[in-house]
């Protein structure tokens, strides 16, 4: 089976959450603010649960911060 893992370059990311957005909208559900800030005083986004792969999170990120990852078979 293959699971995914979603990668957030912190000095990329600006915290503007819309892979939290989509996620949530379009995706899996599974992407959510955390509480560690970014350099520019948004907040960075984590994984809480099973990323189903979709991608959109990668896709809108418009710093490409995001990279989602296929990991195990």
């Amino acid at each position: 089976m293959v699971m995914y893992r979603v990668r957030v370059d912190p000095g990329l990311c600006k915290g503007c959450l819309l892979c939290v957005y989509i996620c949530n909208k379009r995706g899996g559900g599974v992407l959510r603010r955390s509480g560690v800030e970014t350099l520019l005083g948004g907040f960075l986004p984590e994984c809480r649960g099973e990323c189903i792969g979709c991608r959109w999170c990668e896709r809108l990120c418009p710093d490409f911060a995001i990279t989602v990852e296929e990991v195990g078979d």
